[in-house]
């Protein structure tokens, strides 16, 4: 159970598994009911539609809980696709514990447009099970995204104040999870020992701020790697590290990552004396997620075909977006991170059709660039021949 939480709430221990496996066959489909597989299979997807040379951070476990009050709501085909890419797990979000000294918190929502009619079987759903909060707001009013983006401020303690630019005509409901981690190594860096070196990055070596520090780590090398495990104060929770081998590029090992090298990897791990360094971090990242879950068999529930009438019968639904924003600091006295995963459902009835004009400009014309309210042309010009 702790290394399936340090699994969610860590991107950092998903690279580590991923980074573990230099041979054998590209990953079967996880195994179902398990959380791990879901995280692993949700990291290399959006790493597969990310540049190579980008940072990717995300949070299996934000986007777990919000694809879980979606699937709530789904029926037919959209559901088994939901549940196969879950891998059968349903994120409530709610059993998350950081102890004394970690901070670790993780808070639902759903805005409806006020002309959207939702099943009172999902509301109650939500808020019994992912104990969500439920706003009803007209969409067509800006300050239904600015109560948006507030409520993600509010839950990330101000890291993430922006998932949404707008709401567009068609717009019906906003499905959240923001997930906030504040916690404190179990020993500390000494910020005395933080000195300037290189950093050799895909694209080219940078002076960086490099955290150092002797002590006695959980620690393994396996197939060439070098894996280390710091434990945050009082908690279950770790980040895990992982340094491939020079030369092995992390991109070519991703397809062959499975669960059984995540497991064998961890169980390797013991007590060692290690002299360590890493550099400080701190970024944010962006990711539209709609790829990477049709990569993992999310598919109808895209288009037209979906099936959401758990939600509403207020006519067709489709999922139009999902996007992701994470932050992470990483320094010497512990890590900041935060995240907030954003499902936005629309509606998909058919526009009625009208008696529409039809101009083909595929012959010479003529064209005049004029003040309307003067009638100053400012230009004219026949076109006869392009090429």
């Amino acid at each position: 159970m702790i290394i399936m939480k340090r699994m969610m709430l860590c991107a950092a221990s998903v690279a580590a598994a991923c980074v573990m496996a230099s041979c054998g066959q590209p990953t079967a489909p996880p195994s179902e009911g398990s959380m791990t597989g879901f995280a692993l299979s949700f990291f290399k997807q959006v790493n597969r539609i990310s540049s190579p040379s980008d940072n990717v951070v995300v949070s299996p476990y934000s986007a777990g809980v919000a694809l879980s009050m979606l699937t709530e709501g789904a029926e037919g085909e959209t559901k088994v696709e939901l549940d196969n890419a879950l891998n059968g797990c349903l994120f409530s979000g709610l059993e998350l514990d950081g102890g004394d000294s970690v901070v670790v918190k993780s808070a639902n929502s759903v805005w409806m447009d006020s002309n959207f009619s939702v099943r009172n079987r999902y509301v109650s759903t939500l808020q019994k099970d992912y104990d969500a909060l439920v706003e009803t707001l007209r969409f067509s009013d800006p300050a239904t995204v600015r109560a948006i983006n507030n409520w993600c401020s509010e839950n990330t303690e101000g890291k993430i104040d922006k998932i949404l630019n707008e709401l567009t005509p068609g717009d019906v409901m906003v499905i959240l999870n923001a997930l906030y981690f504040n916690a404190p190594w179990e020993e500390a860096f000494d910020p005395s020992l933080t000195s300037k070196a290189d950093f050799h990055g895909l694209s080219g070596t940078a002076k960086v701020d490099m955290m150092a520090r002797k002590g006695r780590y959980s620690y393994a090398e396996y197939q060439g790697c070098q894996m280390i495990e710091l434990p945050y104060k009082g908690s279950g929770y770790s980040m895990f590290v992982v340094l491939p081998p020079s030369g092995m590029k992390i991109d070519d090992v991703l397809p062959y990552v499975n669960e059984g090298v995540y497991k064998e990897a961890m169980g390797m791990l013991a007590p060692t004396e290690v002299r360590f360094s890493m550099p400080k971090v701190r970024l944010e990242t962006d990711m539209l997620l709609n790829k990477a879950l049709m990569n993992m068999g999310v598919r109808t529930a895209f288009t037209a075909a979906a099936d959401f009438k758990g939600i509403s019968e207020s006519g067709p639904l489709a999922v139009s977006q999902v996007k992701q924003k994470c932050y992470i600091d990483i320094a010497e006295s512990g890590t900041e991170a935060a995240a907030v995963t954003s499902i936005t459902v629309r509606m998909t009835s058919v526009r009625p059709e009208y008696d529409l004009k039809t101009m083909k400009v595929d012959r010479p014309y003529v064209f005049f660039i004029a003040d309307r309210e003067n009638s100053d042309i400012l230009f004219a010009g026949k076109i006869v021949n392009l090429k």
